[in-house]
């Protein structure tokens, strides 16, 4: 290993190396750039590898798909239904497999719906974008629950008890966890106190529970960090969970071989529409139910028709 990496895991038998915080395949360079396949004639003949006659598509994943091992499992699954090999060339956060996608080599991406992935496509860098998965939020606190609110799935009464209270609450920079508790608090004409309201613009998820412990404050965090141990707790306990208007949703867009020079977009393209067919919208509903509490890790979008 060259300094600044550490080997991880690989749950389907590659190894995958951390570079700096984003978890890339072990055949990528010391920087964590992935490479086009050099430009051999005909689509799925460039995507093939070279120790597998098995044509291939590579893809750049937000982290918390890895690290659950729901990536892993669908890539296994489109494999065995369509013998197409599907690579995992990056996996971290959001603005760290852009970068890995924008050095070229990346067939397709996905990650949360953000300024991020949206510039993608504004910037001619990404075509095709879709809904396709959910996540969700959860409301976190304090061990002594000051407003009383452990144990609720309504995310507005919980935020009316936090306001009611007066408790503190932090909220995340991220557009994403803004625009959800938004969401929340206008159409039910919640206002939280001014004076214990903190506003973290310091894009740093993993520093926001440690800050809302400092404050005894309450704040928004993703379920599938919080409960798999990737954000440090300092003490701060899961408050409410499962209300539909926690969960934020994620694209998948496909590269645009008119900026990114040597993709595979026909079988990307395929790639991404089965994404999207109900027989996999139905299997990601019920998708590590028990893995990390009673819900499914991830949820379906609804399909149109």
């Amino acid at each position: 290993m060259q300094g600044g990496q550490r080997l991880l895991w690989g749950l389907t038998g590659a190894i995958v190396v951390m570079v700096g915080g984003l978890y890339v395949a072990a055949q990528m360079d010391a920087r964590g750039v992935a490479y086009p396949d050099g430009g051999r004639a005909g689509e799925e003949a460039a995507a093939t590898t070279a120790s597998s006659t098995r044509p291939t598509i590579k893809c750049a994943v937000i982290g918390g798909m890895f690290f659950t091992g729901f990536w892993q499992a669908l890539s296994a699954r489109y494999e065995t239904e369509t013998g197409v090999h599907v690579e995992m060339v990056a996996a971290g956060p959001k603005d760290d497999i852009r970068r890995v996608f924008l050095d070229g080599g990346v067939d397709v991406i996905t990650m949360h719906a953000s300024d991020t992935m949206v510039n993608l496509v504004a910037d001619g860098y990404a075509i095709d974008p879709q809904p396709w998965l959910r996540n969700d939020l959860i409301i976190v606190g304090p061990a002594d629950d000051p407003a009383g609110i452990r144990g609720m799935s309504d995310a507005a009464a919980a935020m009316k008890k936090i306001a009611l209270a007066k408790s503190p609450f932090v909220v995340h920079s991220s557009l994403g966890a803004q625009e959800v508790l938004l969401n929340i608090l206008e159409p039910n004409n919640i206002q939280l106190d001014a004076a214990g309201t903190t506003i973290l613009f310091d894009d740093q998820q993993r520093d926001v529970l440690v800050i809302a412990a400092g404050k005894h404050a309450y704040t928004l965090v993703g379920r599938i960090p919080f409960r798999i141990g990737r954000l440090p707790n300092a003490g701060m306990e899961m408050m409410v969970q499962g209300d539909p208007r926690l969960r934020r949703p994620y694209l998948v867009a496909v590269a645009n071989p008119q900026r990114m020079g040597t993709v595979h977009v026909g079988m990307a393209r395929r790639f991404a529409d089965y994404l999207r067919l109900a027989r996999t919208q139905e299997w990601i509903s019920t998708w590590g139910i028990g893995q990390i509490d009673n819900l499914p890790v991830f949820y379906p979008v609804t399909l149109p028709g």
